[in-house]
């Protein structure tokens, strides 16, 4: 998955499926306290349970078994997003000041049998390339 929006690395939810491949865990509001369903940028009432980059990776993997029949795993760019609250608005995603780098490079990730490994793809400080 790529962060250049910064989307925070975040916490697993419990899968809890829901048309399939979508996990309907943080919902349903009965989780809304839990750390895994926490959403700034309001992603699941537009029913997006990318809410964070663990949650889309559990829900890319699923959809790629479901429809695919792939036993896939993924990847995750952390190079921007250590420091998730500097934007002024979710839709701001060009060269937030004050945004970091997020964790190293490793292959010792939250969920080994989902993501092989964390990496820093974009470089951190490398300008998105803004229109204004």
């Amino acid at each position: 998955t790529n962060v250049a929006n910064y989307q925070a690395l975040g916490v697993q939810c419990p899968w809890c499926p829901d048309q399939g491949f979508r996990n309907g865990y943080c919902m349903n509001s009965k989780h809304a306290d839990d750390p895994c369903c926490e959403d700034p940028c309001k992603l699941l009432s537009q029913w997006n349970f990318g809410n964070n980059e663990l949650n889309y990776a559990a829900g890319l993997v699923a959809a790629a078994s479901a429809v695919l029949g792939m036993d896939a795993h993924v990847v995750i760019d952390t190079g921007r997003n250590g420091v998730t609250d500097q934007r002024s608005d979710c839709a701001n995603w060009c060269n937030p000041r004050g945004a970091g780098a997020g964790v190293p490079s490793t292959t010792q990730t939250a969920n080994t049998s989902l993501v092989d490994a964390y990496f820093w793809l974009k470089t951190p400080g490398e300008s998105d390339g803004c229109t204004r």
